[in-house]
């Protein structure tokens, strides 16, 4: 099964406007058996992704999903197996809590093919750190 490590999260207001720049990476580890067949059949690819969610807890229920960091869908893995993501909103997209600071992490996932005639595993869904601040 690949492995994630090294998640992380980055949002940057953009100078002059009401916008963020929002930038994930992580990278990717697979067996040498999982390498082998990537290399043996090219057509079977891993692919990832990156959301966003809202934190939450207590009374406030379970966490928010938000939306993707790419807008372009899942991404498929390349050579060296480091996954960046970027994608710039409007500051309020971040904005999901009613009051206060807005509590926000990365949630990446490595999936496997599906469609190749024999079962590949999937990794273990891996967060980034949680970015603190009043969108």
């Amino acid at each position: 099964m690949p492995t994630l490590s090294n998640p992380r999260l980055s949002i940057k207001l953009v100078a002059g406007t009401t916008k963020v720049e929002i930038t994930s990476s992580v990278k990717v580890n697979f067996t040498p058996n999982e390498e082998a067949i990537m290399k043996l059949f090219p057509l079977v690819k891993y692919t990832m992704s990156c959301r966003l969610f809202g934190e939450d807890g207590g009374l406030n229920g379970a966490d928010d999903p938000m939306f993707t960091v790419t807008s372009v869908g899942p991404k498929k893995v390349n050579a060296d197996h480091s996954h960046s993501f970027k994608r710039e909103v409007d500051k309020s997209a971040l904005d999901e809590d009613w009051e206060g600071n807005d509590e926000i992490y990365a949630r990446f996932r490595c999936a496997a093919p599906t469609n190749v005639g024999f079962v590949l595993a999937s990794a273990t869904p891996v967060n980034s750190d949680t970015i603190t601040g009043n969108f």
